[in-house]
């Protein structure tokens, strides 16, 4: 087996019963629960009664989630495993019924060509590939295996200097609502409004991979960076709560990545947790920062 990696026999696995934030399943070997099969908030189910026996070889995947940042941090945490194997299945648990559209073109634009399955059923398989996660959220890593791993598209080098802001501004939640005002003002300067959202990964590594200046409230847009063999410029991050995310913070230290972490002054406006709104009661030392840094 290569490295990390482990092969079990007859394993049992339990399908994830929750939501995301709560949730219970994981894999069993030798009737033995296994504590890294599912993160720290899930908890083992019962040792599963079999409804599902798959004969063949399958790789362990983890818990497949649609939100983006969770699906790159959590889902993708196996991705060192999945590089070092064959073309065998990939089994997941997840709290959904299907693996979605744009999770399939995630999984091929990193060139998984495996086929995804969801364990919906208690199931039994002959042939497990495991692996422990390769980054988890808690506690806080991220390999070295797995930062090779997902470090898998290249582009070529913008010849003209690229600015960018990536904005939040068309998303519901977990947003500073003042957002653009300043982005006007960044454009004055001339920064590009990106909105990640409404496009396509391998574009969204490019910009973040290729421009000079990143810049943007702190949130799972940064993560498309993971990616991208080489970073050319620096990213700015501001804080869209009271403090920056860990996760942002700590993706770009292991990438090595020069960055400034800017913490301001905002207010609470509405919501709970990673869902809440605030305001920015002094936008422009966002704008005169990112002016001297161009």
């Amino acid at each position: 087996m290569p490295k990390k990696l482990s092969l079990i026999m007859n394993a049992s696995i339990a399908p994830l019963a929750g939501s995301m934030d709560s949730f219970t399943g994981g894999v069993y070997a030798d009737g033995i629960f296994l504590r890294d099969s599912l993160l720290e908030r899930g908890q083992a189910a019962p040792a599963p009664t079999i409804q599902q026996y798959l004969p063949g070889t399958y790789i362990y995947g983890g818990c497949l989630f649609s939100h983006f940042g969770h699906f790159i941090w959590e889902s993708l945490s196996r991705l060192h495993a999945i590089r070092q194997c064959d073309t065998w299945p990939i089994l997941f648990l997840s709290p959904n019924d299907k693996v979605f559209h744009v999770q399939k073109i995630f999984f091929k634009t990193l060139g998984i060509r495996n086929e995804i399955h969801l364990v919906k059923v208690p199931t039994a398989v002959k042939k497990l590939i495991y692996s422990p996660p390769g980054s988890a959220i808690d506690p806080l890593f991220i390999t070295d295996e797995q930062l090779e791993a997902m470090a898998c598209l290249t582009f070529p080098r913008e010849e003209s200097r690229t600015k960018i802001w990536l904005s939040r501004s068309r998303v519901n939640s977990g947003k500073i609502v003042n957002e653009e005002g300043i982005e006007a003002e960044l454009e004055k300067i001339g920064y590009r409004i990106i909105h990640p959202e409404s496009l396509p990964l391998r574009e969204q590594v490019r910009l973040l991979s290729t421009s000079d200046i990143v810049a943007g409230f702190d949130g799972s847009q940064f993560f498309s960076f993971l990616f991208a063999r080489r970073i050319r410029g620096q990213f700015f991050i501001f804080n869209r709560r009271e403090q920056i995310a860990d996760t942002v913070i700590h993706a770009l230290e292991r990438r090595k990545i020069t960055f400034s972490a800017n913490a301001l002054p905002v207010k609470y406006v509405e919501g709970a947790r990673a869902d809440a709104r605030f305001f920015l009661p002094e936008p422009d030392r966002i704008v005169d920062l990112l002016y001297n840094a161009a």
